[in-house]
């Protein structure tokens, strides 16, 4: 019997990974992208960031995700990104599904570069499974180089974002554009945990944290002085969101 859920199970791993290959860049496809706009009444604009995905919920389905950059009336170089998020048929493009985020998507002196869907099993109810997706920023300072990711969560049952902007990795340095930097590498993993707070699961977050500096060294640029760290911390529902603790929502919620 055993044996037989491994085959079963690989057989649906297999399908899965068969589908998603066929359809992997159908949201390259700018005709594509403008039918499943259409439908919902949105045209295309020039800047816009997009991903789609297998829905790990329905293969049959696909999800997209699609931001569209809202500039500030007569400051074309200010403003923030719309999100809308879709399920839709590949074979036919037919929409059948439809959110449209009211929480805006910030980038300024920090720029939003892309987006990603994360379809990892973010269970946070027993029937609910939440959407993610990561956004990736840069800064454009070369003396203090600057990147990191966020992950929101979203509650597709509900058409709520639940997860606000948890910085997931965080790159940043100080550095004389020759070899002296001092440098912090920050990555967090998240665990969906067996408690409940309101209901929904508990997310731990573990985080693991490298700081080091380079120098020159026999005319050569090296790695010293490395020190590693860890933090952990849970994230709790509130009825509405999830929240972070006081002692770290300044370094984790991006805002």
């Amino acid at each position: 019997m055993l044996n037989l859920m491994k085959i079963i199970f690989k057989a649906i791993s297999l399908q899965f990974i068969l589908i998603s290959a066929v359809y992997a860049n159908i949201c390259d496809d700018t005709q594509v992208v403008a039918q499943i706009l259409k439908q919902a009444k949105i045209v295309k604009l020039e800047q816009s960031l997009i991903d789609c995905k297998l829905d790990p919920v329905d293969n049959s389905n696909m999800i997209m995700a699609y931001a569209q950059w809202i500039p500030v009336k007569g400051h074309p170089e200010e403003g923030n990104y719309a999100l809308d998020l879709f399920k839709f048929n590949p074979k036919n493009l037919k929409v059948i599904y439809h959110y449209a985020v009211a929480e805006r998507m910030v980038s300024d002196a920090i720029s939003l570069n892309s987006i990603e869907l994360d379809t990892a099993n973010y269970k946070v109810t027993d029937s609910n499974r939440a959407l993610g997706l990561r956004l990736n920023y840069s800064g454009h300072s070369q003396p203090f180089p600057f990147s990191m990711q966020l992950l929101n969560l979203y509650d597709l049952k509900n058409k709520q974002q639940i997860l606000d902007s948890l910085i997931v990795t965080r790159n940043r340095a100080e550095i004389d554009m020759h070899c002296n930097a001092d440098i912090e590498e920050r990555a967090s993993t998240l665990v969906m945990r067996s408690t409940q707070t309101k209901k929904y699961t508990d997310i731990l977050v573990n985080s693991k944290i490298k700081r080091y500096q380079t120098q020159v060294i026999n005319e050569d640029c090296q790695e010293v002085n490395h020190h590693s760290s860890q933090q952990r911390f849970v994230l709790k529902f509130d009825g509405k969101k999830y929240q972070f603790p006081k002692s770290f929502k300044d370094e984790y919620q991006y805002r």
